[in-house]
């Protein structure tokens, strides 16, 4: 069982740390001061799909993409936010697994990931 992401100042903290896209999903990654399991949060806004049906559709079929594939890829004290895309919907299970391996991957091999990063600036 995967450890979950439930408070919006988690989800707004990992939105500051690295960032890896994909076409199905947009993964964003954080390292918190704990050493203790990961944690995942999931997240589909009304712009990607109207509708609260394909939305959690979306959200379950990301949900078991992490839970089988999460297991080696993930780094300890670390926090991961899957931002679904409506291309989550009809991407093939198989790619959508080997799309979340590599990004877990590239976000554990980023500097930015680590905690102490300096928060993104936003335009003038």
């Amino acid at each position: 069982m995967i450890e979950r992401l439930k408070k919006r100042r988690d989800f707004l903290a990992a939105a500051k740390g690295h960032r890896t896209a994909r076409r199905a999903f947009v993964l964003e990654a954080l390292a918190r001061d704990d050493s203790g399991e990961p944690r995942f949060g999931f997240t589909v806004s009304k712009r990607v799909a109207k509708k609260a049906v394909e939305r959690n559709r979306i959200r379950r079929r990301l949900k078991e993409t992490v839970r089988l594939s999460a297991e080696g890829n993930t780094r300890p004290g670390h926090d991961y936010v899957i931002v679904g895309r409506i291309k989550a919907l009809s991407e093939p299970f198989s790619q959508l697994k080997a799309a979340l391996a590599e990004a877990l991957r590239q976000a554990a091999d980023s500097p930015k990931s680590g905690v102490g990063n300096a928060p993104r600036r936003t335009g003038r």
